[in-house]
């Protein structure tokens, strides 16, 4: 086994702290910004205000739960429990900014100009991590992983590379 072999295999058993950093990030974003819309009642309006601005319909009950679903999701990535569910409603969330406000604001005069501009949107970016979540699981220090190792039978392996639960010492 070479060198770069033997790093790669190690680096991937660090795989974890990613998932890990990406999912506190993102957690405590939507937490922290569901928080302050549900509890501070400028932001709240000012919420509502982006969402008339945006022809969101009834933007008074959406204020509520758009910042609902932010302040509830973000607590559940932060914990890795129902990690998946979570994921699904904040790319929602983000889809609709993205479809509502955000895209009006890519100005450009080319296309490659256009979607330098567009990437370089933060939606989009929480977007693209929330997906990979979706998709790459919660990590092993996650509710999730604890639910999913009680509940499973022992010969399941749960450090094969195909497991959602990977780095996982069991």
């Amino acid at each position: 086994m070479s060198c770069l072999q033997i790093f790669l295999s190690e680096l991937h058993s660090w795989e974890w702290l990613g998932i890990l950093l990406a999912r506190l990030a993102v957690g405590l974003l939507f937490f922290l910004s569901g928080c302050s819309k549900l509890f501070i009642p400028q932001r709240r309006e000012q919420m509502r205000q982006q969402l008339m601005e945006a022809h969101v319909p009834f933007p008074e009950f959406n204020a509520v739960f758009v910042s609902a679903v932010e302040f509830v999701c973000g607590v559940l990535l932060v914990l890795g429990a129902l990690t998946p569910l979570a994921c699904a409603l904040l790319a929602c969330v983000m889809i609709t900014a993205i479809a509502t406000t955000a895209i009006r604001d890519v100005k450009a005069s080319s296309p490659l100009n256009w979607l330098s501009e567009f990437l370089y949107l933060p939606e989009v970016l929480y977007l693209v991590i929330l997906i990979w979540l979706f998709f790459s699981g919660p990590g092993w220090l996650s509710i999730d992983r604890l639910i999913f190792v009680l509940n499973s039978p022992p010969s399941l392996e749960m450090n094969s590379p195909k497991s959602k639960w990977r780095g996982a010492a069991v």
